[in-house]
């Protein structure tokens, strides 16, 4: 209902009222005078609220619509228009006002755009420190944070390629940990000591650093790889004045620069990162620290039982086997050799080997690798890890271009002389020997010196300078034991009294070096034909004592017979060049316990009065007591 409607109701009803008022009162008015009159004033009324009133509003509503709309031209040409033009000056003040209210309205729009976007800006900043703090503060494993950590501006901020560097304060190196979006060459290319140049601009004042085209070819030059030509930021990661490591960053993915909020956003992550990787780095090397620690008293542990293991036997060749076991089950390792001086040459000799065969033994005395290794330790007296020589000087090894066969060589040594060497193979778990194992090596080799030297000495003590064999009184001590243990155990023993017939004619006729040569020949077809357990001696001159273990008189006689063969059909060689090769035979006198006596005395009597018993027979020949006399 419009408003000139509303005001011709509200006119008939004042009109209404006026004659009900003059009816109350008494005043007679004429009803047909009255709604005549009443019609045409209200009628009037209406006419000219309507011309003067509705019309002009409704006119200006349409303009005010079509200023909204934007039809600024029209709006003026439809105010100039009409029976309004006595309005025209107000509603032209009202539309300017309009217009311009646009114009202001506009303006705060645009201003109202700008701070949208400053604001999301601001939550997406916000949103991915939310992010980084989440990533960053789950683990203390420093591959998934240092993976984390570039993940974050790869694949939340939108940048083509990222990388962590991380410093090492051990070898003082800074070097690739991990990389997204760059190519992984640079883990093997980009590396630096924390003197290099690259660390100068990156912590200048600006807090990171903004690599010039001059700045890229140089480290294209320096580091061989056109990788570096990507490199578009570098900020450093740091804790105070404790220098954590780099971050690396390529270009954005939709090509647009960094800004300033993009520095501020990335040096936020960065600081926030640099907590986290090196509390990671800490806890990692408490880890290591511990492991090392562990490592060590099983080290001291080992080597304890090292220490007891090779003083319980004076026996040389048991002492190379345990000493040869130990280096390699310690750390585990696939195969090995050891080698010890020879007592008639410098040179080393091989006295065990494991894991490798014998024709692999012998291959290596023509590897030039080995010959580099054996020489290089001969002169420095120092061990040798396989995978530190790329770390030294030893450019007569670069010249070789060849692997060495083996991880470690360890040297043993003496009052500082060489006294042998330990070759040790990789681990079999693939892992690199560590500064713990080479102070393993070391002290084991030294206790092993102490050791062999401990068995030579008494080997020289108990054994005959000329035959090898064991001497006289060390003969005495064993059959004393043997005899006991036969007692204890109720088993046989069985002793060999030997005699090279006629050696006085031999010394007499070629000399005590030609009879020397002969003992030593004699000495070694004994040792050839009795097992490990038995006890060959010298007794005397040239007289052998064998003693066999566990052993009657019947078994006794073989062993005693091929002794008396090999001695006859032997040719010993002359010493003096062109002369004929000399012959012997040896007489071979056989007695047991208990069978033939009853103590060792009585047991050395009965084998000896054997052994004469066949030199008086004819001499080379095998008497057994009891049987053949």
């Amino acid at each position: 209902m419009n408003i000139a409607l509303k005001l011709v109701i509200y006119l008939f009803i004042l009109l209404a009222l006026v004659y009900a008022g003059a009816t109350c009162f008494g005043v007679s008015i004429n009803i047909i005078v009255f709604v005549v009159c009443a019609v045409l004033s209200v009628a009037l009324v209406y006419i000219f609220i309507k011309l003067k009133v509705v019309n002009p509003i409704n006119k200006f509503v349409d303009i005010a619509d079509k200023i909204v709309d934007g039809d600024n031209v029209e709006a003026l040409e439809d105010l100039k228009i009409g029976d309004i033009s006595q309005l025209q000056d107000g509603f032209s003040k009202i539309f300017q006002s309009l217009i311009e209210s646009r114009v202001a309205i506009e303006s705060y729009m645009k201003t109202i755009g700008e701070i949208n976007k400053e604001l999301n800006e601001k939550v997406d900043s916000l949103s991915a420190l939310y992010y980084a703090s989440q990533a960053m503060g789950g683990s203390l494993n420093i591959d998934t944070l240092a993976r984390n950590f570039i993940t974050i501006f790869s694949e939340r901020i939108g940048i083509e390629g990222a990388g962590l560097m991380l410093y090492s304060d051990k070898n003082d190196l800074v070097s690739v940990k991990d990389l997204i979006g760059i190519s992984p060459e640079l883990f093997g290319k980009f590396k630096f000591y924390s003197d290099h140049t690259i660390l100068t601009k990156v912590f200048s004042d600006e807090g990171y650093w903004e690599p010039t085209e001059q700045d890229v070819n140089m480290l294209v030059a320096e580091f061989e790889s056109d990788e570096l030509r990507r490199i578009k930021l570098v900020f450093p990661m740091r804790i105070k004045d404790h220098f954590v490591g780099l971050l690396i960053l390529t270009e954005k993915k939709n090509g647009e620069p960094y800004v300033k909020s993009d520095l501020e956003l990335f040096q936020a992550i960065v600081g926030l990162a640099s907590t986290s990787i090196n509390n990671a780095m800490l806890f990692e090397r408490s880890e290591e620290t511990k492991n090392e620690l562990d490592h060590k008293v099983f080290n001291l542990m080992t080597l304890q039982q090292a220490s007891k293991v090779l003083s319980s036997t004076l026996n040389l060749e048991e002492l190379i086997n345990i000493s040869i076991d130990m280096f390699l089950e310690t750390v585990w390792a696939n195969k090995g050799i050891l080698m010890l001086a020879s007592d008639d040459s410098p040179d080393l000799e091989v006295k065990a080997f494991k894991g490798i065969t014998i024709e692999e033994v012998e291959a290596l005395k023509k590897d030039p690798a080995e010959s580099w290794v054996m020489t290089t330790i001969e002169k420095e007296k120092k061990p040798i890890f396989a995978q530190e020589l790329s770390r030294k000087s030893y450019q007569s090894y670069t010249a070789l271009n060849k692997e060495l066969p083996f991880a470690v060589y360890v040297p043993m040594l003496k009052e500082g002389e060489l006294y042998g060497m330990v070759k040790v193979g990789p681990k079999i778990n693939g892992e690199p020997f560590s500064d713990n194992d080479l102070e393993f090596f070391e002290t084991l080799a030294s206790q092993a010196v102490i050791s062999f030297e401990n068995a030579r000495l008494y080997s020289l003590a108990i054994t005959d300078s000329i035959t090898k064999l064991y001497v006289h009184r060390y003969f005495q001590f064993r059959l004393e034991e043997e005899v006991a243990r036969s007692r204890r155990y109720n088993s046989t023993i069985t002793l060999l009294m030997c005699d090279i017939d006629h050696f006085k004619n031999v010394n007499d006729t070629y000399g005590h070096q030609q009879g020397d040569c002969i003992l030593r020949e004699v000495s070694r077809i004994i040792r050839k034909n009795v097992r490990n357990t038995d006890i060959a001696c010298r007794y005397g001159g040239e007289e052998f004592a064998i003693i066999l273990p566990e052993t009657t008189q019947s078994d006794s006689r073989i062993v005693a017979e091929r002794i008396r063969r090999d001695v006859a059909k032997c040719d010993f060689p002359s010493i003096m060049a062109g002369q004929p090769p000399i012959h012997c035979s040896i007489s071979i006198g056989v007695a047991g316990f208990p069978l033939n006596a009853d103590s060792k005395d009585q047991l050395i009597q009965k084998a000896d009065a054997a052994l004469y018993k066949a030199k008086d027979g004819g001499r080379n020949q095998v008497v057994l007591c009891g049987i053949d006399d």
